[in-house]
């Protein structure tokens, strides 16, 4: 079978569709790929956290929540380590080591008298609530 060496407008034209198609190709890939520089204003930590109380403002920061942690206990599981915390005045949840609370907040170490929390790189040392003592109970053995 031979092919024809000729060349017809219609191969014309479909040869100058694929280079336009190539040429946006190469032209855009390298535009599209490098990352732009942000021109966005930088903000203090002092002006997020005045307005960190407004839940919608946090949705889009790039800063990590404020968050309250309270340690209501810790133990030894199958698993290593678990540390039961409520956050933020919630019910009480089990969390393991290195699992992260909400974002930008991780638990990264469990001891028998506290935790210690990395928020934005800072991290942060949360005791044990004690339980207060309870009243003397009588005996109820004979002497």
């Amino acid at each position: 079978m031979a092919f024809p060496l000729g060349f017809s407008p219609a191969h014309g034209v479909q040869a100058l569709a694929l280079l336009a198609a190539l040429a946006g190709v190469a032209i855009w890939t390298p535009l599209l790929l490098t990352s732009a520089e942000s021109h966005t204003p930088s903000v203090t930590s002092q002006a997020l956290a005045a307005r960190s109380d407004n839940p919608a403002l946090q949705w889009f920061a790039n800063a990590p929540m404020a968050l309250q942690v309270k340690v209501t206990g810790v133990l030894a599981g199958a698993r290593g380590a678990v540390a039961i915390l409520s956050l933020n005045d919630g019910p009480p949840r089990s969390f393991l080591l290195g699992e992260r609370l909400s974002p930008g907040v991780r638990l990264t170490a469990i001891e028998g008298d506290g935790v210690e929390v990395e928020r934005g790189g800072e991290k942060l040392r949360v005791k044990l609530d004690k339980l207060p003592d309870g009243p003397a109970l009588p005996l109820l053995t004979r002497p």
